[in-house]
């Protein structure tokens, strides 16, 4: 592969987009194989967490505008376009349905789809410089790649509207003062905490995580019957793995368990 960077370290899959010299715009290609990395995440059980970061001066600046430059005049400009926005729909569905949490490191920035990227990831870290926008209006598009599902999930509709509308940039501070962050930290830093983020979480009950985080992204569309439910269903699955026989035998002995991911 080419613009994508994986490897695996200490139960940790670390995906690096590399297009520096592009700020990791979204191509086809890019996008292609971010979905190949992901879908051989999801049945490698030697990858319990990932992390997703871009390689370079920024995570992400949304879509290849030189692409659409060079393109929108082609008579084939809608089907290729819908190809493109298609295989960022899959990428996103693919870290939301992954069953293992998946850690944005976020810096530079993260423009138009590069937000929505960091949005459908579970949790999200930011370098203290980090800048966000939904850069679209700047273009005369509407949003992609989840934006307005997240967007109206997290801040609710009159927030999402105006962060849409005015495509405003929202700095790392007010980003976690509105929620669209977990924490702040130095840039320096910001690869050193996702990968303790990440191994802490890697060494935690693989099944517990993956059921939790569909029982989360499900919880809006549910009832709340319907949700306990699921709950109940959920906590009975996980009774049954060998990580909660672990759990409980280190309750017993009082040390600190030792997860398997089965």
């Amino acid at each position: 592969m080419e613009n994508v960077i994986f490897e695996i370290k200490d139960g940790v899959g670390y995906i690096t987009m590399n297009r520096p010299e592009a700020m990791n715009a979204m191509n086809a290609a890019l996008l292609g194989e971010l979905s190949e990395v992901l879908r051989k995440c999801r049945g490698d059980q030697a990858v319990r967490v990932l992390v997703l970061k871009g390689n370079g001066r920024a995570f992400c600046a949304g879509g290849d505008v030189r692409w659409m430059q060079e393109n929108q005049a082609d008579s084939l400009w809608q089907a290729g376009f819908h190809s493109l926005v298609g295989q960022l729909n899959q990428v996103i569905m693919l870290i939301r349905n992954l069953p293992k949490p998946v850690i944005a490191a976020v810096h530079g920035f993260a423009s138009g789809a590069g937000f929505s990227l960091a949005l459908a990831c579970d949790l999200r870290l930011a370098a203290t410089g980090t800048r966000f926008n939904q850069a679209y209006v700047n273009l005369s598009l509407t949003p992609d790649g989840g934006s307005t599902y997240f967007l109206t999930m997290l801040l609710g509709p009159a927030k999402a509207l105006e962060l849409i509308f005015t495509g405003r940039m929202v700095d790392a501070k007010e980003a976690l003062e509105l929620g669209l962050l977990n924490e702040i930290v130095q840039e320096d830093e910001l690869v050193s905490k996702a990968a303790e983020m990440a191994t802490k979480l890697a060494q935690g009950p693989a099944i517990a995580y993956g059921q939790a985080k569909k029982l989360v992204y499900e919880a809006h569309r549910q009832a709340l019957a319907e949700q306990l439910e699921l709950e109940q269903e959920s906590i009975v699955k996980a009774s049954l793995s060998q990580d909660f026989r672990e759990g409980l035998a280190a309750f017993s002995e009082k040390r600190k368990p030792v997860f398997k991911g089965n």
